[in-house]
């Protein structure tokens, strides 16, 4: 049976109380560019740097196809852990095939390149983000007196429960597990450019994972030289911006009731409520 009945006017400030302070928890959308310049790194192959900006966080590995090939004669490698680095220009990969940060691995093989084994930077967040504004700055850094580098950015966004364990996977086998690979193309240059990737293909998408890597698609890079072949991808990533996922529309629905309560506040009235027996 339903019986009306009141709930006392402090009942009534408790509730407005709770209310507000729901709402308040909430995080409207708002965009955070994250930059990677000038953070350094620590450690050896399977490292991972940590970055924050505007209440996301996001953590960065990387990983290189420095692996068996496979199937055999596919042209195909699996997946092996490198070493991610920022650098004045932004992050970097030194894969098994190139050696260590500071050691080895020197200024024409530390960026995200096709050369070679292709490389592959995975961003991890630690929420579900939106990417349909989704911003990538390059940085080919490349200066006069060598071949400018190819820019083109390939990437993948899906939701995951941890940070992804790639050793088992090859560039050709990322999708579908990890979502549609979209293709960003960027002519060769020595000067930076800022991706408007725009969600993929025009597309809304969100997600907690982002992995980027050049064109791999083009495998004349895999027998290739950085110095040699501007349509090979080499270059560091600077920023990326994000959005955080914004408010259902449904939330603010609580608006009118806390209207409704603040008014009959103010009027000293009782707060009528519904019982059920």
């Amino acid at each position: 049976m339903i019986r009306t009945g009141s709930t006392p006017r402090g009942s009534g400030a408790r509730l407005i109380a709770g209310l507000v302070a729901v709402l308040g928890s909430i995080s409207v959308a708002s965009a955070a560019t994250i930059n990677f310049t000038n953070a350094g790194g620590s450690g050896s192959y399977g490292n991972s740097l940590t970055f924050a900006n505007g209440g996301i966080s996001v953590t960065v590995s990387a990983w290189a196809e420095t692996g068996s090939q496979t199937p055999a004669n596919s042209g195909y490698y699996l997946f092996q852990t490198a070493q991610v680095w920022s650098w004045s220009t932004g992050l970097g990969i030194c894969n098994r095939n190139e050696g260590t940060a500071n050691n080895s691995c020197d200024n024409n093989e530390h960026e995200l390149d096709s050369v070679g084994r292709d490389d592959l930077m995975v961003f991890y967040f630690d929420q579900v983000v939106n990417f349909a504004n989704l911003q990538v700055t390059v940085d080919p850094y490349d200066g006069s007196g060598s071949d400018p580098n190819d820019r083109d950015v390939r990437y993948w966004v899906s939701t995951v429960g941890a940070a992804p364990n790639l050793g088992t996977f090859t560039f050709n086998t990322l999708s579908p597990t990890f979502g549609t690979g979209f293709l960003s193309p960027a002519s060769s240059s020595y000067n930076p450019i800022t991706h408007n990737l725009a969600g993929g293909s025009g597309g809304a998408l969100t997600g907690n994972l982002l992995l980027i890597s050049g064109n791999y698609l083009n495998r004349n890079c895999t027998n290739s030289n950085i110095s040699g072949d501007s349509e090979c991808e080499a270059y560091k990533i600077t920023s990326l911006t994000v959005s955080m996922v914004p408010v259902p529309a449904a939330l603010w629905m609580f608006g009118p009731a806390l209207g409704v309560l603040g008014w009959a506040r103010y009027r000293g009235k009782q707060v009528p409520v519904l019982r059920f027996r």
